[in-house]
């Protein structure tokens, strides 16, 4: 196993003080198909948007009609999910794990992005991946790997011979059309102090015998200035069919 996991594991071990809440809401949506839950999803948030817009972000990004967000967001439908997208976001062919159906970067920084990766599963739903917690040690692979193998030592906040880590902030799962998902906020460092650290959102859930994980990223310096805001939103509104 990799140094970093380790790292993962130990830092996971004592940062989970956190308890692990439930967040509903109610409602179900009775939809023909995948496609017509997600237009329903689509359909909601393009109320709240109001007026029409260019279409600058691809055809994907506009399958449910030009529209606008005055706060900033776009409505993106995948492979059987949807979320808010930052209007700011591009789309790029960046592929950093298996799987990833979607990979959107801020336009004025690379290091904020965010993901979507879609695959089989045998699970029925996500709580057959065992609790939040549990589950949460199988995504050590979405936060990266320590490259470094040498000696180094025990300063800075990191043990002796790691040069990363990582703080788990918050756990908790959310209820949506029926559906559970696994939410998780977690701050990564790395010794060389690369923007104070990367604040990490994931939202896990399955849907219909498919896995989807939906990842966002932020530098610590352009998480206080707004990025927090925009991802936190885009977090909160994923959803799948």
């Amino acid at each position: 196993s990799s140094a970093f996991s380790s790292a993962f594991s130990s830092a996971f071990s004592s940062a989970m003080t956190t308890t692990t809440t439930t967040r509903a809401s109610a409602g179900a949506a009775d939809a023909s198909s995948r496609r017509e839950a997600l237009s329903l999803f689509a359909g909601a948030a393009a109320l709240s948007l109001a007026k029409p817009a260019n279409a600058a972000y691809g055809d994907s990004a506009n399958v449910f009609g030009k529209v606008s967000n005055p706060t900033g967001f776009l409505p993106y439908a995948g492979d059987g999910y949807a979320f808010l997208l930052p209007a700011k976001y591009n789309p790029t062919k960046e592929r950093p794990f298996p799987n990833t159906d979607c990979y959107f970067e801020d336009n004025f920084d690379q290091v904020t992005n965010i993901s979507v990766i879609v695959e089989k599963s045998a699970k029925s739903k996500i709580e057959d991946y065992g609790k939040p917690e549990a589950y949460l040690e199988q995504l050590g692979y979405l936060l990266g790997v320590q490259s470094y193998a040498g000696q180094t030592r025990s300063e800075g906040g990191f043990a002796a011979n790691k040069v990363s880590t990582a703080a788990v902030l918050d756990v908790f799962t959310r209820e949506t059309k029926g559906k559970t998902y696994y939410m998780y906020e977690i701050l990564t460092r790395t010794a060389d102090g690369d923007e104070g650290g990367r604040h990490q959102l994931i939202a896990a859930t399955v849907s219909d015998g498919t896995l989807y994980i939906m990842k966002l990223q932020s530098g610590d310096k352009r998480w206080f200035k707004g990025q927090e805001r925009d991802l936190k939103t885009s977090w909160n509104s994923f959803t799948v069919a």
